[in-house]
């Protein structure tokens, strides 16, 4: 247990200015390259979405012009502006990977998704400052650990009372990279917490609608803007994630600061919980389901004609979350259960072409839809939300049921995606922009990241 005169904000600055690339585990590095690879194909697969169209709008209304990547586009912006787009593009159809968690009181897959802010933060700066892609590596690892490692930390009713992590959180993963690839010294990084800590900001009640996404991007944004700000002198309280006005008491109403202390690189949570690969450009809490439901459609061949119903019985977390019984669009489906078995039972299929505005108003769609039933399935609510459970139940016409229970999906930790299931997503999400020579390259540079002398050798392939 850490003494009374312990400081969160201390232990996490110490470590954001003492990592290293050297420092980062193989196995790590590793893992964090399959990171930049799915959270490059999600923003490129994001970026025609309506959100990131107004946003780039927006942006580009401000009359800015910069040297920093926005995928998919030729001109280039100021990093935060480049970080702004960038994170609403990688978000935008909610395909980015997700945090886990084990704890028991916290929810499984649900705690950030920890790239998006990170990543889109950290290539921009890694080009403002003409970094290296080891740099880029270092600080994405770093802003990686900072962001999982305080949203495990922080008690479970910032999530249960409305939060959205990804945002709230995600902002403070996005200062550390930023802070890094600047370089900035001890009392610098303390501030650029704290100033994260003002601007943190997200709530639930935008979940199926465009300001999610924008949450994701102004995590990204925000994180830069706070590094900057202390990189110039700006100040704030040194201690402001700690004590009774701090982020974790005042955003969380506590903090089990053992998550934290000592913990930070010991072990990296990019290994250890580990961090889902989303194979569903959906809410991830759908997945397992989804899986097992597809596992059923295939082993038994199951035409949509032949399917009377479907029941899915689940826990109370997921069944909060995904709350849309009647979706009108296909950021609504992204949260509907209805929608995301019913669209498997009639194309066999989950990916970016199913959820499509048109899709969910089929007429076919919307009476598969009415056949699929989610309920409170009290056994599994008994377990508890270290996973997501759920209870797959298909009856066919002649009176068949068959079922299969779900406890984890593709991509997770436990059934990881092969490179070839990693290359095939990537492939899926960048193929509006990039023809398949340059989706090759971009590969190719990513596993070799850290052999690249600039970052630049890497964006100058995303421009579309």
């Amino acid at each position: 247990m850490p003494d009374d005169k312990y400081s969160l904000t201390s232990e996490l600055t110490d470590y954001i200015h003492g990592v290293s690339y050297e420092a980062i585990p193989a196995d790590v590095i590793a893992r964090a390259k399959e990171a930049v690879i799915d959270g490059i194909g999600v923003t490129l697969s994001g970026y025609s979405a309506d959100c990131t169209t107004l946003i780039r709008k927006y942006i580009g209304g401000l009359g800015f012009d910069g040297k920093c990547t926005v995928m998919g586009q030729r001109n280039g912006l100021p990093a935060e502006y480049a970080a702004l787009a960038n994170g609403v593009g990688s978000h935008a159809l909610d395909f980015d990977d997700t945090q886990i968690s084990l704890l028991p009181d916290r929810v499984y897959g649900l705690l950030t998704h920890p790239t998006t802010p990170v990543l889109s933060a950290a290539i921009p700066v890694a080009e403002e400052v003409g970094a290296s892609g080891r740099d880029l590596l270092a600080a994405f690892c770093c802003g990686v650990e900072v962001a999982c490692k305080v949203a495990e930390a922080i008690r479970p009713y910032h999530y249960q009372n409305g939060f959205h992590s990804t945002g709230t959180i995600g902002i403070f993963g996005a200062a550390a990279a930023a802070a890094k690839l600047y370089g900035m010294d001890k009392e610098g990084i303390r501030h650029a917490l704290g100033i994260a800590a003002s601007k943190s900001a997200g709530i639930r009640v935008a979940f199926g609608t465009m300001t999610k996404p924008y949450h994701a991007g102004a995590a990204a944004q925000g994180g830069i803007v706070a590094a900057q700000l202390a990189r110039m002198g700006y100040k704030t309280d040194p201690e402001a994630l700690d004590g009774p006005w701090g982020f974790f008491q005042v955003a969380g109403s506590g903090v089990d600061s053992e998550a934290i202390h000592g913990k930070l690189g010991n072990p990296y949570a990019f290994v250890d919980p580990g961090v889902s690969i989303k194979p569903y450009p959906c809410g991830s809490l759908s997945h397992p389901s989804m899986d097992a439901l597809l596992d059923l459609i295939l082993e038994h061949d199951i035409q949509s004609q032949d399917v009377a119903a479907v029941r899915l019985g689940t826990t109370s977390n997921v069944l909060a979350a995904l709350r849309y019984p009647e979706p009108q669009n296909e950021l609504e489906a992204k949260f509907s259960i209805p929608f995301c078995l019913g669209i498997l039972v009639l194309e066999r299929r989950g990916g970016i072409e199913q959820f499509t505005d048109e899709t969910v108003l089929r007429p076919d769609v919307r009476e598969m839809m009415s056949r699929v039933t989610p309920y409170l399935h009290e056994g599994l609510e008994a377990l508890g939300f270290q996973r997501i459970r759920s209870l797959v139940e298909v009856t066919l016409r002649d009176g068949t049921v068959l079922s299969q229970e779900a406890s984890s999906s593709r991509g997770t930790p436990e059934r990881p995606m092969t490179r070839e299931e990693l290359a095939a997503k990537f492939q899926d999400c960048s193929q509006w922009l990039l023809p398949g020579a340059a989706q090759k390259k971009v590969l190719e540079s990513i596993y070799g990241l850290d052999g690249l002398d600039s970052v630049s050798q890497l964006t100058s392939l995303l421009k579309g």
